[in-house]
């Protein structure tokens, strides 16, 4: 197994993990009708904050080194809409009555996690394997017609939800806020737009495997 290849099942295999511990405490939460941590704790949501900037920092890198061939564009795209949240907002305003939300902020760790899982855990088994089972292929490329929604209504509500306390501590953060919102839209309907034609082609490639 060359090096390459084994990195990239760690790295892989790690993140399945990492996400899947997220989901975990998620779901957690929601049962027991509150989240885990209070606001005299500090920043919430560490956890996810840090997860995410890995993630983040580690795929544009594998990006630009070549080490996978996903596009630059739509890694910015995806980090930016999420670092707004996870920085821009639990880190920056912590105590933000967004962060506290209960159903829509877990609405937003299921859209990523599971979104996550999904895509680590597809990667990593193509890896060790090469034949993926269809069922995870399918799901893959087509899990995102419920989840990138859920994502996109959860993240415009928790910055929308977020704006009041922005603009009476960070004034100037405010002004960027008015114009990276707006954003959201095209960004999303880009991002659909390339998982749509990625789901034809992946598809259309296993059908014809199996004929």
């Amino acid at each position: 197994m060359s090096g390459k290849k084994s990195y990239l099942l760690a790295y892989n295999g790690i993140s399945t993990l990492l996400w899947s511990y997220i989901l975990y405490n998620n779901i957690i939460d929601l049962s027991n009708g509150f989240f885990s941590y209070k606001l005299n704790e500090g920043i919430p949501h560490k956890f996810i904050i840090i997860t995410q900037l890995i993630n983040s920092s580690f795929e544009i890198f594998h990006s630009v080194v070549r080490l996978v061939p996903s596009p630059l564009a739509t890694l910015f795209l995806q980090s930016f809409a999420r670092l707004i949240i996870m920085i821009g907002i639990c880190f920056v305003i912590p105590e933000s009555p967004a962060n506290f939300n209960l159903y829509i902020f877990s609405g937003l760790i299921f859209a990523w996690s599971i979104t996550e899982i999904i895509r680590y855990g597809f990667y990593f088994l193509k890896l060790w394997q090469k034949n993926v089972p269809f069922a995870l292929v399918w799901l893959r490329y087509s899990a995102f017609f419920v989840l990138y929604p859920l994502g996109l209504i959860c993240e415009s509500i928790t910055v929308y939800d977020s704006y009041s306390v922005i603009e009476k501590r960070l004034p100037l953060y405010s002004k960027f806020l008015k114009f990276a919102l707006p954003l959201y839209l095209p960004g999303f309907l880009y991002l659909y737009n390339y998982m749509i034609k990625q789901r034809r082609k992946v598809l259309r490639n296993e059908k014809q495997k199996l004929l």
